[in-house]
């Protein structure tokens, strides 16, 4: 039976740490292959604008890099990647909205554009990711972290840096006001 050299998917994230913090490009650009999609997926839905996705990332993704000597052995990297991301994306929503209007007016414009008729699936997601901007920053943060990526509280606390209570108050708050935006938009399309 023969035996296969073990390829970067099998390397254990602790692993790729180590050699990343060591100078190994190659185990660093494994871990950001692994943490990729998801970094995309956060900002996406923490409303990073289409146009300043790639840039937000990039950002992402060197601040790993300059901060993973820092980075806590026995601690969760995929906890600590998301809140680099959440907080890359709540940086970027706190630009003023005309900043972002004159550096980006064609892609936002289609952004807001009303979607084609489709099929229900892609148009109630279209429904949520529009939802999710009546959230505050904050409360779209949590709802996002703990309910769509489906990490827990108390890691959404450590990441955003508030308490597990402050947690639970936004969470409810955004579930309420999402629940009230997506019905008013279902009794407007009925």
């Amino acid at each position: 039976m023969a035996t296969r050299a073990p390829s970067d998917d099998d390397t254990s994230e602790p692993s790729l740490i180590e050699a990343a913090r060591g100078g190994d490009a190659r185990a660093f650009e494994e871990l950001l292959r692994r943490h990729e999609a998801r970094v995309f997926r956060v900002l996406r839905l923490l409303g990073v604008s289409t146009s300043d996705r790639e840039d937000v990332a990039q950002n992402v993704f060197l601040r790993i890099f300059r901060g993973l000597d820092g980075f806590r052995a026995g601690h969760s990297f995929s906890s600590w990647v998301y809140k680099i991301a959440a907080n890359a994306a709540l940086d970027w929503r706190g630009r003023s909205d005309q900043q972002r209007r004159e550096e980006a007016p064609w892609d936002e414009a289609v952004e807001q554009a009303p979607p084609p008729p489709s099929s229900g699936g892609l148009d109630l997601a279209r429904r949520l990711e529009a939802a999710l901007e009546t959230l505050s920053d904050r409360e779209r943060a949590v709802f996002v972290l703990v309910e769509m990526e489906g990490l827990e509280r108390d890691d959404v606390a450590r990441a955003l840096g508030i308490s597990g209570i402050t947690v639970r108050r936004h969470l409810g708050l955004a579930k309420e006001r999402l629940r009230g935006s997506l019905s008013e938009k279902n009794q407007g399309a009925g």
